[in-house]
């Protein structure tokens, strides 16, 4: 399937659910459309292509997140240049379950790839970003805590400081992780 034709389904999806697993399970059976995916999220030149490639990639690597590991390198350049909402909630989702799998050695990470996790974790924790964003985040970094050893007494600091002014769902997850956190 060449590019033009895969942009062309991509701009075809809506934001309905049904339309993004549709799409979802069609990156599953072409998986050289995670190459065009990442691409686009990565060059952001249309707001659209970047959301809907988005949309089907999250919902591609929510069934197999296999289908990401041959292309871990242009993810993780694409994670470098996201700016929009609904991308960010994606992609923050997608390392937190990246995170689990590494977690149970299913998903190697390099020392770098691991890195620019955690700094791009914190970096949601602390800015104004979306709740989901937040959550997804502490939990890939709760995930990650034994990568560096700065981690933990800074994630804590972090949910701690944070919590007050947070709203229930933020509240909750992080109470669940500080309680792990200090067990």
């Amino acid at each position: 399937m060449t590019e033009a034709v895969w942009t062309a389904k991509i701009l075809k999806i809506s934001s309905s659910l049904a339309d993004r697993r549709a799409m979802g399970y069609e990156l599953l059976k072409f998986p050289d459309g995670v190459i065009y995916c990442l691409h686009f999220i990565f060059e952001a030149t249309n707001k659209e292509r970047v959301t809907k490639s988005a949309f089907a990639l999250d919902q591609a690597v929510r069934s197999d997140l296999d289908i990401l590991k041959p292309h871990k390198t242009r993810f993780f350049k694409a994670l470098c240049v996201i700016e929009t909402d609904p991308v960010k909630r994606i992609f923050a989702k997608t390392l937190e379950l990246i995170s689990f799998s590494f977690l149970k050695g299913s998903f190697p990470l390099h020392k770098p790839e691991q890195e620019l996790m955690v700094s791009t974790c914190f970096d949601w924790l602390i800015a104004p970003e979306k709740v989901a964003v937040k959550v997804f985040a502490m939990q890939c970094l709760y995930n990650l805590r034994n990568a560096q050893n700065w981690i933990i007494p800074e994630l804590t600091a972090q949910l701690e400081q944070h919590f007050s002014e947070a709203g229930p769902a933020f509240q909750s997850r992080a109470r669940h992780i500080l309680k792990k956190l200090k067990n």
